[in-house]
């Protein structure tokens, strides 16, 4: 299941099966008092490689690549410790991780995000993957597909799940709590413009950028005092159980070689 384990006639016997590809993407910035650099990075690892495993047990060929580990993050840059690619060389970097994927012989390859900053620059690589390399990819968060799920479980209000909140320092204490530091976590509620996103289920409708500096002393946009081992531990089951729908869905999607020959 891990790309990395294999050697390469291993993966080359693994072709035979058509295998779904998936490329975790993270971030490497700051998320304020009492989380590390690594959320992103390692949260979109970890729900990845759970996800793929409960796949391949149920029948999905799967491969996860190692985590791209920074991403476009240039709000986050007032914060000491902060890594940014700029957006094209995010894109290229990601690009090409798929473009030699295709390469090989994967036809289908999942991106699979755990920074927001990413999004809309994997939503536009997908098509650029597709239309100028006829590669089939697909992009979204590891968040996107449990939101009912995500809704139903939150305990603060609006304003509570967008950056170091309850969400994510949840799922750390479920899977890295030695990386948490509680007594440092403080809760931060975005106050501004109903139209400025401030909360992952109920964001604004319009698009702006600002420095993260400018949002939050601290770093924080959200409510990390909600969080529990417990409660991140029931939010990473539904997260994985979704996901690992999705790749079993997305195995079963056309590849373009094949859209090719029908047409």
């Amino acid at each position: 299941m891990k790309l990395a384990e294999h050697t390469w006639p291993e993966v080359k016997m693994l072709l035979e099966r058509d295998p779904v590809a998936v490329i975790p993407v993270g971030a490497f910035e700051q998320h304020g008092h009492h989380l590390p650099l690594m959320v992103d990075a390692h949260l979109a690892g970890s729900v990845c490689e759970k996800a793929a495993e409960r796949a391949c047990d149920d029948g999905t060929a799967i491969v996860v690549t190692p985590t791209v580990w920074t991403g476009y993050s240039p709000h986050h840059m007032d914060f000491p410790g902060s890594v940014t690619l700029d957006d094209g060389t995010f894109s290229a970097v990601v690009g090409q991780v798929a473009r030699s994927l295709a390469h090989h012989g994967f036809r289908r390859i999942a991106m699979i995000n755990g920074h927001g900053g990413n999004m809309n620059l994997l939503k536009n690589l997908t098509q650029t993957l597709f239309y100028e390399h006829g590669i089939r990819a697909a992009a979204a968060s590891y968040w996107d597909f449990a939101l009912a799920e995500l809704a139903d479980w939150r305990e603060s209000d609006k304003g509570g799940i967008m950056h170091a909140c309850e969400m994510e320092t949840a799922l750390m204490l479920a899977t890295r709590p030695d990386l948490v530091d509680m007594d440092k976590a403080s809760d931060h509620l975005l106050d501004r413009s109903a139209y400025f996103g401030a909360d992952l289920l109920s964001g604004g409708a319009v698009a702006s950028a600002a420095s993260f500096r400018e949002l939050s002393p601290t770093g924080v946009i959200g409510a990390p005092s909600f969080a529990s081992e417990e409660r991140g531990e029931a939010l990473l089951e539904a997260m994985v159980a979704r996901l690992a729908a999705f790749f079993a869905d997305f195995a079963t999607w056309p590849r373009n070689d094949e859209e090719e020959t029908r047409s």
